[in-house]
């Protein structure tokens, strides 16, 4: 009997815990107001400082260059001197008075490959002529003279092709070699692989 009255007790105690809890639902009731906010807390210690990064590559960022133009200049030139013009819009006061101008011709050959040059260009020899530029506000113009006074130019097509890079004065150099490069100093190709300019 003692064993019934137990079971039917514990049931019961059972029965009821189940009433409560399901009854006790968290929806039942409306949210409290928040409360306010907490003071900040101290500032805790500064952490190590972070390993320094590579250096990234030297971008275009404000250097302009042209595309290679044709040369204007003909193969049977009977004057001691000729020229052509290439526009030049980004050629302004600033770049005249700040910046660096570099231009470069190129001689095509199928055979041996092609040559840069840079401007002013000197060829003694057989061909007998300087090649120059000279840049003024929206334009620049390429010239060849005969090195000998009273020759002829004669074939003024042997570099075909010329551009220009633009290195305004605000651009830094000192990403790479430090500042005060000297552009003129460097190849055509060690210029394109600086400024990562496309052929």
């Amino acid at each position: 009997m003692k064993t019934n009255l137990l079971t039917v007790k514990t049931f019961l105690l059972m029965a009821i815990s189940v009433v409560l809890i399901t009854s006790c639902s968290s929806d039942d009731g409306e949210d409290g107001a928040t409360g306010p906010q907490g003071e900040q807390g101290a500032t805790g210690p500064q952490g190590p400082q972070g390993d320094q990064g590579e250096q990234g590559e030297t971008g275009t960022a404000n250097v302009m260059y042209s595309d290679w133009v044709n040369t204007e200049l003909g193969n049977s030139i009977a004057a001691s001197s000729a020229s052509f013009d290439i526009d030049a819009p980004e050629v302004d006061p600033d770049m005249l008075n700040f910046g660096t101008i570099l231009v470069y011709g190129r001689r095509i050959d199928v055979v041996d490959g092609n040559t840069v040059y840079q401007l002013p260009m000197v060829f003694g020899a057989a061909r007998q002529q300087s090649y120059f530029f000279v840049a003024t506000d929206g334009n620049i113009r390429i010239s060849v003279h005969a090195n000998e006074e009273g020759d002829t130019v004669g074939d003024g097509t042997f570099l075909a092709q010329y551009r220009y890079v633009l290195i305004p004065g605000g651009v830094s150099t000192s990403g790479k070699s430090g500042s005060g490069v000297d552009f003129s100093k460097m190849t055509y190709e060690e210029v394109v692989a600086y400024f990562n300019i496309p052929e």
